[in-house]
């Protein structure tokens, strides 16, 4: 009966209004093809490597048997947060036996901040919640599988389930943030979402139980003692990200800037030059920067042709913008020819066209992302080309920022 009482509290917000609405899918990849280096980055050490498993769909991460081998991937984006909706992370997931002094970690986290699912490597696994501005500093729930106070799956909880890590698991964090939101770790076994572990926080904790909800999407294994014998691996599928209800509206600030109106030349005749580009500040990494709107024109409105570039090679010099408060800084004294990078967009603007703006599709991926495990910021950079040489061209650039 409590466990069937658990399925049915889960038809309920944490504001004990009913949920009536479907979920929106902000988020999901599926492995099919490779390592999907665009929205995965990844740091590797001391023999540790990931490879595309192409016939299961998937990334095998192995360490070796020397001490602080390891391997962490994280997506490149921080997951979106909308105040007010539930959301749910989803991972297709196989942590394999536990080995002594290997541990498995799969969460919203970033090493700082976040909460994880982890293996210990020392015969128990860990529900944890880490804050790096916790009470009274850093913070780490770290709750072993005796104190859960849900279903601990091991044969004597309400579901009769033993989970096998050594098969193919559905692993399952439903949080809400506001700083004093549950968070909820469950596994979905026999088409039944069980809840193992809910950690409460509200009327609980004197300050929020993280720092920020923007958070990269994470696994890693790590050997931390060494001696073993051979590798050990943690497989790494599919994962997908939920909203509850509608996620259309992207909440935020409007923030924009242009080219200076005195323009660049585009010296030579079908060749691409950096106009206008932007990029996360370093001390914003965390921050959601959702690309909306530009423009891109000659001062003497004749034909030209645009690139949208994720990461070009840049040598221009880069300044805060004149709102303060925003993550976004932009360069606009890039030089010489566009190179490097990959294209994310491009079209062209026909004579008489008067500058047409382009509304970028809200159903495509443009957020600004991070790589080196969220210490550098992408690039978007505006580019254009003339048939003629020594035109000079203008750009504008337009987008949302959420905080």
């Amino acid at each position: 009966m409590s466990h069937l009482f658990q399925q049915s509290r889960d038809t309920w917000t944490s504001k004990d209004q009913l949920k009536t609405v479907g979920q929106d899918v902000i988020f999901f990849n599926t492995f099919q093809y490779g390592k999907e280096t665009d929205v995965w980055d990844e740091s590797t050490s001391t023999g540790g490597a990931a490879v595309h498993d192409a016939n299961n769909s998937g990334v095998t991460l192995t360490v070796t048997s020397t001490i602080n081998s390891e391997v962490v991937r994280q997506t490149r984006n921080v997951v979106r947060y909308v105040p007010g909706r539930s959301a749910v992370i989803s991972f297709s997931v196989r942590f394999g036996l536990p080995v002594t002094g290997i541990r498995r970690r799969i969460g919203l986290f970033d090493g700082s901040d976040g909460f994880y699912f982890e293996d210990g490597g020392d015969g128990n696994y860990y529900c944890c919640v880490i804050n790096s501005s916790g009470e009274g500093g850093p913070t780490l729930q770290r709750i072993p599988r005796a104190n859960w106070n849900g279903d601990k799956l091991d044969g004597n909880g309400p579901s009769g389930v033993t989970a096998d890590p050594a098969a193919q698991q559905l692993v399952v964090f439903q949080y809400e943030w506001y700083g004093s939101g549950a968070i909820k770790f469950g596994w979905v076994i026999n088409d039944q979402l069980i809840i193992i572990h809910t950690v409460y926080n509200a009327n609980i904790l004197k300050t929020v139980w993280c720092r920020t909800p923007f958070l990269p999407i994470r696994v890693e294994i790590k050997n931390l003692t060494g001696g073993q014998s051979g590798s050990t691996t943690l497989f790494q599928g599919s994962n997908s990200v939920s909203l509850d209800g509608d996620s259309g509206q992207k909440l935020g600030i409007a923030e924009s800037i242009q080219s200076p109106i005195t323009g660049t030349t585009l010296t030579d005749a079908n060749v691409y030059y950096p106009l206008l580009s932007i990029r996360l500040k370093s001390t914003a990494l965390q921050g959601i920067v959702l690309p909306t709107f530009f423009q891109v024109a000659t001062s003497d409105n004749t034909n030209i042709f645009y690139k949208v570039v994720r990461n070009a090679t840049l040598n221009g010099t880069w300044q805060d913008m004149p709102d303060t408060n925003s993550f976004t800084q932009y360069s606009t004294n890039a030089t010489g020819v566009l190179t490097g990078g990959s294209v994310i967009d491009s079209g062209f603007v026909i004579a008489g066209g008067g500058g047409t703006g382009v509304r970028i599709d809200k159903d495509t991926v443009y957020q600004l992302g991070r790589s080196s495990m969220g210490t550098v910021s992408d690039t978007i950079t505006l580019a254009a080309a003339s048939s003629i040489g020594n035109k000079s061209a203008i750009a504008t650039f337009t987008w949302i920022e959420q905080r």
